[in-house]
């Protein structure tokens, strides 16, 4: 291997930049959380005047923005905390918020913001400070120093009959399964390739009585520009697929090869031409 391989998520700002390309090129899945099949499954058990929400991983709010609408509207109050290491995404979900509350919405709403990694939040919150009805991470446990342990911390700061959302891949499409050859080259790094299979098991052999329940939601990606080595947006979209920077810098042409015959051999056409391949999301749901 000519070079080491580095990961992603440690070069903020193409990161970001890989994760809009996939943001635009995703298909067939609903990106934002499923708002009424979360909220439904709350609001069995919580009638509270104040409901409680940690928001993991936020990043510029989008993805928060329809369940904040929803939670504003069924509740007198909403606590919401959003936790996101990256400053500028973080601040991107700020301006969301001054709009949304210039425009009469969102009143109901008492918002905090910290530039801080969950790891360092649960530290301070003290495992019971604070508890919340509802916690989500989306796509984020990746970075988790310790993910098995941070989804149990975040359970204990639950409050009776609340929920712990954590939104990763399946381990059952085509990038699932690529994750498991990328786990072969990259087997001294940790946590790069997790999906919500492993942590759904590693859970159950920890706390055996949490009850868990998982919801799919399928999902294709448009990949044809991943096979143009001149494209900007193939390869971000191929940096964020398989979470390596630069990947076809920074790895062996055998790795490259190996990756990129992978991917051919899993896409589908449909009738434009486009290369789509199946890239599900899995939300596993542990209740308390």
């Amino acid at each position: 291997m000519a070079k080491e391989i580095q990961r992603l998520f440690n070069h903020q700002e193409d990161y970001w930049r890989a994760f809009q390309t996939y943001k635009r090129n995703i298909r067939g899945v609903q990106r934002e959380l499923n708002v009424k099949q979360v909220i439904e499954t709350v609001l069995t058990n919580i009638q509270v005047v104040e409901f409680k929400v940690l928001s993991v991983g936020t990043g510029d709010g989008t993805v928060d923005e329809p369940l904040i609408d929803f939670l504003a509207d069924k509740f007198r109050k909403v606590v919401y905390i959003a936790v996101d290491p990256v400053e500028d995404e973080l601040q991107k979900f700020v301006a969301i918020t001054a709009n949304k509350k210039t425009q009469q919405q969102w009143k109901n709403v008492q918002f905090e913001f910290h530039t801080e990694t969950i790891d360092s939040y649960i530290g301070r919150v003290n495992g019971g400070v604070n508890t919340f009805h509802l916690i989500h991470a989306v796509q984020c446990a990746y970075y988790f120093t310790d993910p098995i342990e941070v989804l149990l911390q975040l359970y204990q700061i639950l409050t009776k009959d609340g929920i712990l959302v954590n939104v990763l891949i399946s381990s059952s499409d085509k990038i699932g399964e690529l994750y498991l050859m990328m786990e072969k080259y990259c087997s001294h790094q940790n946590h790069w390739y997790l999906t919500s299979d492993y942590l759904e098991r590693n859970v159950a052999l920890r706390l055996p009585q949490v009850v868990q329940t998982t919801i799919i939601q399928p999902g294709v990606c448009n990949i044809t520009e991943c096979f143009d080595e001149e494209s900007h947006e193939g390869n971000d979209l191929l940096d964020f697929m398989t979470q390596v920077h630069c990947f076809r810098k920074n790895v062996s042409k055998e790795i490259s090869e190996n990756v990129l015959s992978f991917l051919k051999n899993g896409i589908a056409r449909n009738s434009s031409g486009d290369c789509l391949i199946s890239w599900d999301s899995k939300y596993l749901i542990m209740h308390k």
